[in-house]
């Protein structure tokens, strides 16, 4: 059997991963080894050629490709070794990780701090309980869609409906344009597109995509092939002839490894609970990236990712411990989820993750507050909470606290304000 060692491991080679190794060396990490059970490194953006990607992180609006090459390109080869078609198979305590693939045969890879960086998946029809008939072909998920035209693979007939209205549902027009199909319809269970409404008024008037909201998929009909989708809205039926159905968004984080590894998982967002620098409840092992919640855009998962390694490499160095005395973040019911979910006052001066709330239903126009110990540390400006937006709340006020209790609330000014 093979033993490497490192001071740092990555598990996952997407934008989050990628941006961990970089950091990790940046903070002093002198050997650094990814692995991805893909055939090359990038991630889900690698399959799309449409502008998009990265803004956060670089501040350019790259192709989904091109921000994966500005990643790889960032790397020191002399520090970090890339693993692909590698798949991690175990997480053990040490950290330690047995890894399978046909250049190293089954490895034991020692390390003082891993990241775990696996992302996110689309559930597919059959986890949506979508009723009706089950065509042969024509029914795929976004990413499979992506794929397939990025390996130049035939997606059937001309014509798609894509189910869904979140940002990655309208990648499906850009994707279609290179593959030569027409999107037909986009299909929304809900009462307002779930994406930004310009988006969605730019795909009316610019593709001519007609929007079906509050409609549910009763049916598929087709045999070999898709031939059509049945909807339902406001009890009537109806029926749009297309080729092919895309199922997008609805993603949940991959976390078999984690689980496997009795991580504590969040109830909310399905994955690893951390602290504010991507700590999880197993000693040496960090989490970034979309693994975390679903979902945030690439970029948003480079920066967890970069302030995630640089944690790692602090771990490893020994500059600081394990999230000692963490305080759970409580949060008002307004809300679905906050990341992270613990707050550890021991940050030994290491740069915290920016924060992922997510409102559990559209509100009012509201304000979003946090608390130390019953004083208001922070407030917004009254604006709408809206489910799918990443909500604003600055953590970074309690790195100039002590240990206490930590909440984050949402109402008026004078509620907030009084407490």
């Amino acid at each position: 059997m093979t033993v490497l060692e490192a001071d740092c491991a990555v598990v996952g080679a997407g934008p989050a991963g990628l941006a961990a190794a970089r950091a990790a060396v940046a903070a002093g990490a002198r050997s650094v080894l990814v692995f991805d059970r893909d055939d090359a490194p990038g991630g889900l953006p690698r399959f799309c050629r449409h502008p998009g990607f990265g803004w956060e992180y670089s501040r350019r609006l790259e192709t989904g490709p091109s921000f994966a090459r500005r990643l790889l390109g960032d790397l020191d080869p002399a520090r970090v070794a890339l693993h692909c078609g590698a798949t991690v198979m175990s997480l053990q305590p040490g950290p330690c990780l047995e890894v399978l693939s046909p250049a190293l045969g089954l490895a034991t890879v020692r390390c003082r701090g891993v990241v775990l960086a696996t992302g996110i998946r689309e559930r597919p029809r059959a986890a949506r309980l979508v009723p009706g008939r089950r065509p042969e072909r024509g029914i795929l998920t976004t990413g499979q869609l992506q794929q397939m035209v990025a390996r130049g693979v035939t997606v059937p007939g001309s014509r798609l409906a894509v189910v869904g209205s979140e940002h990655v549902a309208f990648s499906v027009l850009l994707t279609a344009r290179h593959s030569g199909h027409r999107v037909v319809a986009m299909i929304e269970a809900e009462e307002r597109p779930m994406s930004y409404a310009a988006v969605a008024a730019l795909a009316r008037a610019l593709a001519g995509v007609p929007t079906h909201l509050a409609a549910r998929v009763v049916d598929i009909a087709g045999g070999g092939c898709v031939e059509a989708v049945e909807i339902e809205q406001a009890g009537r039926r109806r029926t749009i002839a297309c080729d092919a159905v895309v199922f997008a968004g609805d993603f949940v984080p991959d976390v078999p490894l984690a689980r496997a590894a009795s991580l504590a998982i969040g109830r909310a967002t399905q994955g690893p609970e951390v602290d504010q620098l991507g700590r999880t409840s197993l000693a040496g092992v960090f989490a970034a990236g979309n693994v975390l919640r679903a979902v945030e855009s690439s970029g948003f998962a480079a920066i967890e990712g970069a302030r995630v390694g640089a944690a790692a490499a602090a771990y490893a160095a020994g500059r600081i411990g394990w999230r000692d005395g963490a305080t759970p973040i409580a949060l008002a019911p307004q809300f679905a989820y906050l990341v992270p979910q613990l707050w550890a006052f021991d940050d030994g001066g290491v740069a915290a993750l920016p924060a992922s709330l997510r409102a559990g239903q559209d509100l009012a126009a509201a304000r979003i507050g946090l608390r130390h110990d019953g004083s208001l540390l922070w407030q917004g400006r009254k604006r709408r909470l809206l489910r799918h937006r990443r909500l604003r709340v600055d953590l970074g006020e309690l790195a100039r606290r002590g240990p206490g209790a930590i909440a984050v609330e949402a109402g008026s000014w004078r509620a907030i304000s009084e407490g």
